[in-house]
């Protein structure tokens, strides 16, 4: 490994006082998988009372777990090694107890590709074969994987977290281990559970496929999906695949659009219908997948303008858009969503037609002859603030009053979208001078 300076420096200076430092975990593993390393953390048998004696800008951010973390060129958190005691809430220990070497240390840690520590002169510690598994791309528990996962449930989803992130597979074991602790998840809190699907929905998305029993407690909208097949012209497979093949269309990553995509066709399920030839039919599921939508984002505590949003755009997300003036005017005029959101729904359509049958897909055509149509159409009136007049206007040049005037106004802008001519202060003006704008 090729350490930067301000690492070297610190493992010297735990060294120089005469203990034992080394660069632990992700750091190791990125290294030697040739990935971009984002920050080290260091391990050491000096207690956290040396550290805070041996440097200038120190943080206890951790001291009852051995933790101080060290103010260098940026901030580096450098633990005492430890062993640590029974976890009766499956995700914190009670305590820790330091123990003497690496080796007791690394024992502690969750997976193998993550139990390796690293010093310059005497190399990679690596007691639990993490190279080797790193070979075979293989996540793999440190010792038993159901103690693992009994001492901290979040490392079940780590599991796939790391699944994803690397491109490798579970190994059996630790895979078997995690279906049979599944009602541990109750454990994690639902903002680390948000955040782990997070980082899966961003790197592959496919692997929450293999989630659904882990999530089934927590979200068994996914499970329902997977077992909810499609059987006419315009899919291939059953909602949950269709809905992480939309996903992986969606570039660049957006991860608003990916939760609006996650959730879309999860309407499906309560609208499902099967006719006398045999063919699945969803009618109104967009409508009653808002509703979901809505429940989800709450549930899953999602930010104040996802939670606007998202229901949105999966209750418009099977609407039709053909290039006409009309289709503009609903959702630009009437709708009153800015262009910005007008895309985002664009962007959710052609992902979800993308991951249609060849009989689905022909709507992709029709996507793109919509936004061709747009941008052709772009600058005409939007928004009452686009017109050549104002309220003021409407209550000095007219005899409408109260509610009147914003009839008044919305019946100018509907005209002058569809006029763009008719935008001229002169023109309003005397219009409403006539009276001529709404008809009482």
């Amino acid at each position: 490994m090729n350490l930067p300076e301000y690492i070297v420096e610190i493992l010297n200076t735990i060294n120089v006082a005469g203990y034992e430092a080394y660069v632990v975990g992700g750091c190791v593993r990125d290294s030697l998988l040739k990935r971009p390393i984002h920050d080290y953390d260091i391990c050491t048998n000096a207690k956290p009372e040396v550290i805070l004696s041996l440097f200038e800008h120190c943080i206890p951010t951790g001291l009852k777990h051995g933790t101080i973390t060290v103010q260098s060129k940026t901030l580096v958190e450098i633990t005492t090694f430890r062993i640590e005691s029974a976890y009766k809430d499956h995700r914190h220990p009670d305590s820790v107890q330091y123990v003497s070497t690496i080796e007791e240390d690394l024992s502690r840690r969750d997976f193998t590709i993550n139990a390796m520590a690293y010093h310059p002169k005497t190399g990679i510690v690596d007691p639990y074969q993490g190279q080797k598994d790193l070979a075979s791309k293989t996540i793999r528990c440190v010792g038993d994987p159901k103690q693992r996962f009994q001492e901290d449930a979040l490392r079940m989803l780590r599991a796939y977290r790391f699944s994803a992130k690397l491109n490798f597979s579970i190994e059996e074991k630790t895979k078997e281990s995690i279906l049979l602790n599944t009602d541990l998840i109750q454990y994690v809190s639902i903002e680390r559970i948000v955040h782990e699907l997070k980082e899966i929905m961003k790197t592959d998305p496919q692997r929450i496929a293999e989630m659904t029993e882990l999530l089934e407690p927590i979200l068994p909208e996914f499970d329902q999906a997977l077992h909810c097949q499609q059987n006419n012209i315009y899919h291939y497979t059953d909602v949950l695949h269709h809905t992480l093949d939309a996903m992986s269309y969606l570039e660049p990553y957006d991860e608003t659009l990916s939760f609006a995509l996650l959730f879309h066709d999860l309407g499906k399920m309560k609208v499902k219908s099967t006719d006398e030839k045999g063919f699945d039919h969803f009618y109104m599921h967009a409508k009653v997948g808002e509703k979901i939508a809505d429940d989800l984002c709450v549930r899953l505590k999602l930010t104040k303008v996802q939670r606007q949003w998202i229901p949105f755009y999966v209750a418009h997300h099977d609407d039709s858009f053909h290039p006409k003036l009309k289709t503009i005017y609903k959702y630009r005029v009437t709708y009153g969503i800015s262009e910005e959101h007008l895309f985002n729904l664009l962007k959710i359509k052609y992902c979800d037609a993308s991951a249609h049958s060849e009989k689905g897909k022909e709507t992709i055509q029709t996507i793109k002859d919509f936004y061709k149509f747009y941008q052709e159409n772009k600058n005409r009136c939007m928004s009452l603030k686009d017109l050549c007049i104002t309220g003021k206007d409407v209550l000095e040049y007219s005899n409408y009053s109260g509610k009147e005037i914003q009839m008044a106004l919305e019946e100018c802008l509907r005209l002058c979208f569809y006029k763009p001519e008719m935008n001229e202060r002169n023109r309003l003006i005397n219009l409403l001078k006539r009276n001529k704008i709404i008809q009482k």
